[in-house]
């Protein structure tokens, strides 16, 4: 069973407020270390506010600094066990439905009729033929849901600096099972 997801998200401050040393967030190295998990990515720190830094050792306790845009890991793992708390959801969902489809396929019976409905007549789908399709669609939308929170999880462990339309581009970019069932995007060529 996947583990509950915080009830609310860790966001990503705009600003953050120097501590005294010893503190959380007592020099960049030490705030990129627990925003970014990466403490090297200082420096864009440093930039965003060199209006106010001239050098990176000038931080004081009181300084408020801005944040670069820069990608959350806290936030994306967050959305990443929202997706593992669905899927399970989901999951009961789905075997409720199929089966339910399955009750009204073997509810018209095997005569003539039943059969028409079940299989179709005159080059038209039947009950048989529609169900499947739905079925499948379904599996999609479960294999997506399981896809999903481990490739957000990839983004959050790799990526730097993004926006939305850029982790779209990387997901749809990864690697999958079966190339003409892609998880996200566009089959790959």
């Amino acid at each position: 069973m996947a583990p509950e997801p915080d009830p609310k998200p860790p966001e990503r401050p705009d600003t953050i407020t120097v501590t005294p040393p010893g503190g959380d967030y007592d020099s960049l190295w030490e705030i990129a270390q627990r925003l970014f998990e990466d403490p090297t990515r200082w420096e864009s720190i440093y930039q965003a506010n060199r209006d106010v830094l001239d050098n990176p050792n000038d931080v004081r306790p009181g300084m408020r600094l801005r944040l670069p845009m820069e990608i959350y890991p806290g936030h994306i793992r967050a959305a990443a066990g929202g997706f593992d708390t669905e899927k399970h959801d989901l999951g009961e969902f789905v075997n409720a439905a199929a089966a339910e489809l399955n009750a009204i396929g073997n509810f018209w019976g095997d005569d003539k009729l039943g059969t028409t409905f079940f299989k179709g007549e005159g080059g038209r789908m039947g009950y048989e033929a529609v169900s499947g399709q739905i079925i499948e669609g379904i599996d999609v939308l479960q294999d997506a849901h399981h896809e999903i929170p481990k490739r957000l999880r990839l983004v959050a462990d790799r990526t730097e600096v993004t926006d939305w339309e850029n982790v779209t581009t990387v997901l749809a970019a990864l690697p999958t099972p079966d190339p003409d069932r892609p998880i996200w995007g566009e089959p790959h060529r």
